[in-house]
């Protein structure tokens, strides 16, 4: 079991220090310098995926704040509305109550001094004669104005009304 131990002194004792010396270069572990470049710190990709990261947060953040500020616009308008919409109700309630029948006769005889009809103001007119156009003057109209009465004349005749 001493040939198996990790520390055998055993292996040094029978040799001399000139064997011991070559024995310990070949057992040593020689150092090999890497070939690969060495990595950088932060690499570019590294770098354009924080960036990246980065963006999209601030532009989550920008978005979030646009729209907070969109809601309390959309919430004041409509505030707004409703203030109208309850000023329209009360002013078509005055105009509706303003322009009421009796409101108006109210006012027509307090302000404009009318007073209803009575049955002994009305009278009545018949209109059972027949209207007539007389012409008073038809001196000057010439033989092209004769023509134009004749010819009017003719039709008279045949009028059906």
């Amino acid at each position: 079991m001493a040939a198996e131990a990790a520390y055998d002194l055993n292996t040094f004792a029978g040799k001399t220090v000139g064997e011991t010396e070559q024995d310990l270069r070949r057992r040593t572990l020689r150092l090999v310098k890497n070939r690969r470049k060495p990595q950088q710190l932060l690499s570019y990709k590294t770098i354009m995926l924080v960036v990246a990261v980065l963006a999209a947060c601030v532009t989550m953040i920008y978005s979030r704040v646009v729209l907070t500020e969109l809601t309390e616009e959309a919430n004041g308008y409509q505030q707004k509305l409703t203030v109208l919409n309850a000023e329209y109700i009360r002013l078509s309630g005055e105009l509706e109550a303003a322009s009421s029948i009796k409101t108006l006769e109210e006012t027509a005889e307090s302000d404009l001094g009318l007073s209803k009809i009575e049955s002994s103001q009305v009278q009545y007119v018949n209109l059972t004669s027949e209207d007539h156009i007389v012409v008073a003057d038809e001196k000057g109209l010439g033989w092209l104005g004769t023509l134009w009465g004749s010819f009017t004349a003719l039709f008279e005749e045949y009028n059906p009304f």
